[in-house]
C-alpha cells in the first residue's frame, strides 16, 4: 500500500499511476483531513464483480456452499469436454 498527500501525488502523478497499474498497488492520498483510495481498473472490477456476484441472498448462499464443499475437499475434477457439454446441455 502506497500513502501521499496531494503534494507529492501532483508532483510525482505518472510514477504512483504506474505503479497502481503495474503492480496492483492501492495508493491512499491524503488532502487537509480528507482521503481518497486510487486502485487499479482491474481491482476495481474484481471489486465490482464481487458485489454482484454477492448482491442477492441465493447467489450468497450457494457461493458459500460451493467454497465449503471446496475447502472440505468434497469436490470433482471435470475436464473441458464434459463442462462444455454440461453448459451446452443446460441451454
Amino acid at each position: 500500500m502506497l500513502v501521499a498527500n496531494v503534494s507529492e501525488f501532483r508532483k510525482n502523478l505518472k510514477h504512483y499511476i504506474d505503479s497502481v497499474a503495474a503492480n496492483n498497488d492501492t495508493l491512499i492520498v491524503n488532502a487537509n483531513g480528507k482521503s481518497v483510495v486510487v486502485i487499479s481498473l482491474k481491482d476495481y472490477n474484481s471489486i465490482e464483480e464481487t458485489e454482484y456476484l454477492l448482491s442477492t441472498p441465493a447467489n450468497k448462499k450457494m457461493m458459500y456452499k460451493a467454497l465449503e464443499e471446496i475447502n472440505s475437499g468434497n469436490t470433482t475434477g471435470k475436464s473441458s469436454e464434459e463442462l462444455e457439454k454440461m453448459v451446452t446441455k443446460n441451454d
